[in-house]
């Protein structure tokens, strides 16, 4: 006979859920505290330039998502051109590695604002909160807003938020064991049937 609250048991496990990681986000905020540049110029008209150069770039406190806690990080200088997608790369080995994949001026840019969406791959560096995301380039976005006072031929400011999308999550390895052995248990408890027996005797 077939061993029944042993196979209830393993279709219960079976039936649990490979609960794993959490998806994982975040984003992280960039300021330049150098001196920015338009087409290579510190008083560049943002509205008409191609090319742009954060000078100083660090990352700030202000992060969330796995990102949080993170402490500061100073990339140096970081120069792009929007009408080049693969422009924007930088790192390092706490933070990762941006690439970038597209870049777009936003609509919302304005005379003396400048607003750019750059799309990119990016690989976790060795900050603990990055335990949580799956291995492998991840996709992220960096937007970049650059502002000029007065417009066309002031001083020039600029700004960066990183945002790591939503992730896949993890199956932790609890899960799997459980799973496991729920199928474990299925296939012990499901005996092999046996023929019936020839009744008729001659």
């Amino acid at each position: 006979m077939t061993n029944k609250p042993l196979v209830l048991v393993a279709l219960a496990l079976c039936a649990l859920p490979a609960t794993g990681v959490n998806a994982a986000s975040g984003s992280q905020a960039f300021a330049d505290i150098g001196i920015p540049m338009a087409d290579g110029s510190a008083t560049g008209n943002i509205n008409t330039a191609t090319s742009f150069l954060m000078d100083e770039l660090v990352s700030t406190r202000n992060n969330s998502g796995v990102f949080a806690g993170m402490p500061t990080q100073t990339f140096m200088s970081v120069m792009f051109n929007h009408s080049v997608p693969t422009s924007i790369d930088f790192g390092n080995s706490v933070f990762g590695q941006f690439a970038s994949t597209s870049i777009v001026e936003e609509a919302t840019s304005h005379p003396g604002f400048v607003l750019f969406l750059a799309m990119a791959n990016w690989t976790p560096g060795s900050y603990a909160g990055f335990s949580r995301l799956p291995r492998g380039t991840l996709d992220g976005s960096l937007r970049i807003s650059f502002t000029q006072t007065p417009e066309m031929n002031g001083t020039i400011s600029n700004s960066a938020t990183f945002a790591l999308g939503q992730q896949a999550s993890v199956p932790e390895p609890s899960s799997l064991v459980m799973l496991l052995t729920g199928f474990a248990a299925l296939v012990i408890g499901y005996p092999l049937r046996r023929r019936p027996r020839d009744s008729a005797m001659a």
